[in-house]
């Protein structure tokens, strides 16, 4: 008897470690078209561009669905609020918020047609190069969503 009890509690805290590094491997990208939650390459949940009325980091009423990747969400808390589904909130961790921010704004700007950010252009920190015009700010930064 004391065999089994102390084989479940090992197994239930294998399955709790086991969970808790998986939350931690969820990353975010902003593609073309969509806001993507990643787990090892895999897309588990997309959110389509076009769709989401709103970003802030305060959660607002109603029901939200959950892609958190870290144990502590408070300060790194990023609500994006949907125009239609069930759960109008969708609510994500991405390490540095303000800068997924901004990246999220002017993907939403781009699809939605809106004025040109020129400073997206730009390179920060870095000379210009003969082929500047070619350079866009995601070409820059593959994993902006980290």
């Amino acid at each position: 008897m004391i065999k089994i009890v102390v084989y479940c509690s090992l197994g239930v805290l294998i399955g709790i470690l086991l969970f808790l590094w998986l939350v931690r491997q969820i990353r975010y990208r902003i593609g073309s078209r969509h806001v993507k939650v990643i787990l090892f390459g895999i897309a588990l949940r997309r959110v389509a561009l076009a769709n989401i009325e709103t970003v802030s980091k305060r959660c607002a009423d109603g029901w939200s669905e959950h892609w958190w990747s870290t144990m502590k969400p408070k300060h790194r808390m990023l609500v994006l609020r949907r125009r239609r589904g069930l759960f109008k909130n969708f609510v994500i961790t991405p390490r540095n918020r303000y800068v997924f921010k901004t990246d999220l704004e002017r993907a939403l700007r781009r699809v939605a047609g809106g004025p040109r950010d020129p400073s997206s252009d730009a390179v920060p920190n870095s000379p210009e190069p003969s082929n500047a015009g070619n350079l866009s700010a995601t070409d820059t930064h593959p994993a902006a969503g980290e």
